[in-house]
């Protein structure tokens, strides 16, 4: 099963703002009426119920939402563009991928964070008319939507682990009680990666996980070692079964706990619940080798059988309690904080030498405008130079030490400067 994977979202295009003129009979000389473009759609990741794994990102990995329309004459604002919904298993961790911070941690149902940002709608030609200005003769570019690459991890595997040695009767087990068809066979390693499965009790539900078998040394890496480990820490509830046949359950038992233990001490802390498996081999060997392993835990060990299903009904409704329990914990615990999704400076703009007679502005406001505006349109690079002027960019250009003539960078834009 895929429990992380990389995908690319980008959010969609502002629509263009529009270059129109009152038109009407017995209104003559009409003003500008160019409506503006609509923002472009935007890209949530949402946690849902009844979704445990991120399959469905594997054959397509990259998504766009919806662009905006352009603005429309009489003043008419362009639609805005499409959102676009992505649907994850709760348990899900967003990671972004350049700089590996946590975006966000979507544990409960319903939890949505916004990972992709729209484009901002170009202004019409009506946004720009002034005492002065009268009859501006240019419109603004839709902007680009935010293009980010996220990492989705799947922290909450399951809602238990089956927690075992190689051949311990995992597989058999989760096919015999959930909806699962894992691999069986009589060797070990049967399970390389985790097999989910959903157990119904009652008129309650669980998910069921079959991790891969842990061998000696797995703390330190062996086997499937880190990988195996990894999982165990991403489930609410642990069931760790033991084979009625071996010549040593205690051995068996302390092994396991002992991997998990120096792998993470924490793991201490997880609801467990052990079961000698197989019981249908020999009733009074599983009898046996549970009443050992209880005087030697201080607790009690069902028997079961997956084979004839001895045992398994009352061990699902024992899980299921758990699980129940561990959920509204979660619920109830302190939401952890979410970070801010890329904030945005409080600063107007800083400006940055770039080389030889090169400069470069940063500062979301005045980049943002010089990027949309089509300089190619009359009167539009006049109306730039005019903007920065007000904006005190010009003057904070000469102190910088920029000369007439020098490259000024704004984003994916420049200009001369004219000093």
């Amino acid at each position: 099963m895929l429990d992380a994977i990389d995908i690319t979202l980008t959010g969609g295009t502002g629509g263009h703002g529009l270059v129109s003129y009152h038109r009407e009979k017995f209104v003559p000389q009409g003003g500008p009426d160019g409506g503006d473009g609509g923002r472009g759609g935007r890209i949530f990741l949402r946690a849902i119920d009844d979704l445990y794994t991120l399959e469905q990102y594997r054959a397509k990995r990259r998504f766009h939402a919806g662009n905006g329309g352009n603005g429309g004459p009489n003043l008419r604002t362009g639609a805005h563009g499409a959102d676009l919904v992505l649907e994850v298993p709760a348990g899900t961790v967003v990671i972004d991928a350049e700089d590996e911070s946590v975006l966000a941690d979507l544990k409960q149902v319903g939890e949505q964070v916004l990972v992709a940002h729209g484009g901002r709608g170009g202004w019409g030609n009506k946004r720009f008319a002034t005492s002065t200005n009268k009859t501006p003769s240019y419109s603004q570019k839709g902007q680009e939507g935010e293009e980010v690459t996220v990492r989705l991890e799947l922290r909450l595997l399951a809602d238990v682990g089956l927690l075992g040695l190689p051949n311990a009767g995992k597989s058999t087990l989760l096919a015999a009680v959930s909806n699962a068809k894992p691999k069986i066979a009589d060797y070990a390693f049967t399970t390389l990666e985790p097999m989910l499965g959903v157990v119904n009790s009652g008129f309650d539900r669980f998910t069921l996980a079959d991790l891969p078998g842990l061998v000696e040394g797995a703390s330190e890496g062996y086997g499937l070692g880190f990988e195996f480990l990894k999982h165990i820490r991403r489930c609410r509830v642990l069931l760790h079964v033991i084979d009625c046949s071996s010549p040593d359950p205690i051995t068996d038992y302390e092994l396991i706990e002992g991997e998990v233990r120096a792998y993470d001490p924490r793991l201490d802390e997880v609801a467990r619940v052990v079961a000698v498996t197989k019981a249908d081999l020999d009733f009074d060997t599983a009898n046996a080798a549970a009443a050992t392993l209880a005087a030697h835990i201080g607790r009690p060990v069902r028997v079961i059988s997956a084979d004839d299903g001895a045992g398994t009904e009352a061990l699902m409704a024992e899980l299921m309690a758990l699980v129940a329990h561990e959920r509204d914990k979660a619920a109830a615990a302190e939401p952890d904080e979410i970070p801010v999704l890329r904030p945005e400076s409080r600063e107007r703009f800083t400006i940055e030498p770039a080389g030889e007679g090169r400069w470069e502005v940063q500062g979301r406001r005045v980049v943002t405008f010089v990027e949309m505006m089509d300089t190619e349109m009359e009167g539009a690079y006049d109306e730039v130079q005019r903007r920065l002027e007000r904006w005190g960019l010009v003057k904070a250009l000469r102190r910088a030490g920029a000369k007439a003539g020098d490259t000024v960078v704004f984003g994916e834009s420049s200009i001369d400067f004219e000093g």
